[in-house]
């Protein structure tokens, strides 16, 4: 190739990524629609020829850029499809990138070397933009800095130590502050908390602001009642057994870091004869599909998964030489397990 065939292929590459967002769309979306692949004339098309011509970007570089560079699909790396926070980004991730008729090229690792597998592999499938959810406890810092160059990737959640890759993420100082402040606002005077798994850096983190909105809002909380561990029914369930079934100081609410942990903790709390939200306040994260379905229904954190999907395709879209860290704020989802009757 000669120098000056790459100086227009570089000169096409950088031009694509600006059009993808000014068009606030992806770059293969761009491609399609000016290399005429995209048929449909409907606002995306609209906005992304309007964008073109703004930047003066030419339709022959957008076939070139095609060819060259464009394999219409998204890497997404995270930790379980089952687990509910993960199970729900996919849910959202889907169907918003086969709009853009790209595919999703999926893959699941449990724990930091898995990931980082499978991290390897789908980079080197050549996908258009990569998507990680780290699992607990993995750092993902140092493979994708091997990586952050030439290939747009986005961490959601987790720690993230890295300034060349851009990073998601929920605002978990509001999701706390509204829950515990919610909570002292039905009269509680005391509350547990039921973290995930103690080695993961998020659980600690939140942890610590439990404790720091437990202290602003003047409640109680004893170091006995709040646990570390899986995000399963069966934890909470156990957990609540261990909590409410000795004729000990019991708390009034308990915090859960998932709604299965919530969900398991109602069904023991129903086994012991105690009532919710009358004995016992409960709340959950996620704002998973068993939270409007439990009895009560349950109060619940609700992520901003069609924001974070949003973010993550708009910063994709930008290419790798600008990354950012973007904080979304969630919302508390009230439900019966908090609303105690007056």
């Amino acid at each position: 190739m000669t120098e000056e065939n790459m100086a227009g292929r570089n000169e096409s590459n950088r031009s694509i990524t600006n059009v993808a967002a000014l068009a606030n769309v992806s770059i293969a979306t761009v491609s399609r629609v000016l290399s005429g692949k995209r048929t449909k004339d409907d606002d995306i098309a609209r906005r992304v020829r309007a964008a073109a011509e703004q930047l003066n970007y030419s339709v022959n570089y957008a076939a070139s850029a095609l060819r060259s560079t464009i394999t219409n699909t998204i890497g997404l790396v995270i930790p379980s499809a089952t687990e509910t926070f993960s199970a729900q980004l996919l849910d959202e991730i889907e169907p918003t990138i086969d709009v853009d008729s790209q595919q999703l090229l999926l893959g699941i690792g449990p724990n930091q070397a898995a990931q980082g597998e499978r991290i390897a592999s789908l980079v080197a499938r050549h996908v258009d933009g990569l998507i990680v959810v780290p699992a607990a406890g993995a750092d993902l810092t140092e493979i994708l800095e091997q990586y952050a160059g030439t290939l747009p990737i986005v961490q959601v959640g987790g720690r993230q130590r890295s300034f060349h890759t851009s990073m998601v993420g929920i605002d978990e100082d509001a999701a706390m502050e509204m829950t515990i402040g919610h909570l002292a606002d039905q009269g509680i005077e005391s509350v547990a908390y039921m973290a995930g798994k103690e080695i993961s850096f998020e659980s600690a983190e939140l942890f610590a602001m439990f404790h720091t909105q437990v202290r602003a809002h003047h409640l109680k909380t004893q170091a006995d009642w709040n646990r570390f561990g899986e995000r399963s029914v069966q934890r909470g369930f156990d957990c609540a057994m261990r909590l409410f079934s000795e004729p000990l100081v019991q708390p009034e609410a308990v915090v859960c870091a998932d709604d299965t942990i919530a969900f398991g903790m109602m069904v023991a709390l129903h086994a012991l004869g105690l009532r919710v939200p009358q004995d016992v306040l409960i709340v959950g994260y996620n704002d998973s599909p068993i939270a409007s379905t439990t009895m009560p229904t349950l109060t619940s954190v609700r992520p901003p998964f069609q924001q974070i999907v949003s973010e993550a395709l708009r910063l994709i879209a930008l290419g790798p030489e600008h990354p950012a860290h973007v904080s979304l704020p969630p919302q508390l989802i009230v439900r019966d397990s908090t609303v105690v009757a007056r």
